[in-house]
């Protein structure tokens, strides 16, 4: 724990609250243009709209500073603090779900057992009983179990993300939570997320072996994030997550289906697996989570977006979520507002 404090010191005190300064020339924006974009995302039920563009805000549009729930864009954390552990020796991404001694209440079978690290950060593991924070279509998606070997088949599969989590506390020693707020929070200066209150395991009672590990962040602060992945992982000139590893996560392994920037899946990143179609900057990837959460990076125009939508009891999702096509849409009329 001195090391971990000593390096958060460290970190802490090179970031700022404010964004960084642009590594390209910014771009200009049409002003109607972005108005577009903004009457557009209120249309979809955004809370909270941030643009930024050369390190810089361009747009703050809603509540940017409520600390709301992030679902899935949680997983896309945890596989940054997965490329500090690789870089540092501290995990084998060839290691075992055997070596690493995990096993459920429905125990694995042998074959399950050969599934990696790497596998799971990729949801190939080929282990497909319940697990927490499943929803109702991805259980229903959910494959046969011993359908498929380990390495094989992606299924965008909860159990694979929450053990995950497990398998990097008994490698690092560090709980997910721990490791979030030291090596990703506080360096990147978040200014809205508060550790007492905004993270916290949620367990499953017909799941019960492994949590998934819940976060509430706000857009602007979920915008740093995604600025960091698009400066390949340096932060006010230090590395925070390998360079390497930005680039190895975010590329497309699996085709998820459809069209768009969640059309193919990586390590824990959803990637548009073909630009060509979607009409994206190629290279486009996001951090997606249910209900409207999004966390979209566009490399080729220097430009990070991040979403909060609404979430009120008793009322359907947002419409940026349940409408087809809409983030893609939404993402499409901000770079046509984009003035070179």
């Amino acid at each position: 724990m001195a090391e971990l404090s000593r390096r958060t010191a460290i970190l802490t005190a090179a970031a700022a609250a404010a964004l960084p300064a642009p590594a390209l020339a910014r771009a200009r924006w049409d002003r109607d243009g972005l108005g577009a974009v903004r009457a557009e995302a209120r249309a979809l039920e955004v809370k909270g709209l941030v643009v930024l563009s050369g390190g810089k805000t361009v747009v703050s549009d809603g509540d940017v500073t409520a600390a709301d729930r992030i679902a899935s864009c949680r997983k896309s954390f945890l596989s940054a603090l997965y490329g500090m552990a690789v870089r540092d020796s501290r995990i084998d991404l060839d290691l075992t779900l055997k070596d690493v001694g995990i096993d459920d209440y429905q125990p694995l079978t042998p074959v399950e057992l050969k599934a990696t690290v790497r596998d799971l950060l990729q949801a190939r593991s080929g282990v497909y009983i319940p697990s927490s924070a499943e929803t109702p279509a991805m259980k229903a998606a959910r494959p046969a179990r011993g359908s498929h070997p380990p390495g094989t088949f992606w299924y965008y599969n909860n159990w694979d993300f929450n053990v995950l989590a497990e398998i990097y506390q008994r490698l690092t020693g560090l709980s997910f939570f721990t490791a979030f707020e030291h090596y990703l929070a506080r360096p990147l200066g978040f200014q809205d997320y508060d550790p007492l209150k905004h993270g916290r395991f949620a367990y499953d009672a017909n799941a019960p072996r492994f949590a998934a590990y819940n976060l509430w962040l706000s857009a602007r602060d979920m915008a740093k994030f995604g600025q960091l992945f698009l400066q390949e992982g340096r932060w006010q000139g230090r590395e925070i997550v390998p360079q390497a590893w930005v680039a190895e996560s975010t590329r497309v392994v699996s085709r998820a289906g459809g069209s768009g920037i969640l059309s193919g899946y990586g390590y824990m990143w959803w990637a548009d697996a073909d630009p060509a179609a979607s009409g994206l900057p190629p290279g486009s990837y996001a951090a997606a989570g249910n209900g409207g959460r999004y966390i979209a990076v566009m490399p080729a125009i220097d430009t990070v977006v991040a979403i909060q939508s609404w979430e009120r009891e008793g009322q359907p999702q947002a419409k940026l979520y349940t409408q087809a096509g809409a983030l893609d849409g939404l993402l499409k009329r901000l770079v046509a507002a984009r003035r070179l």
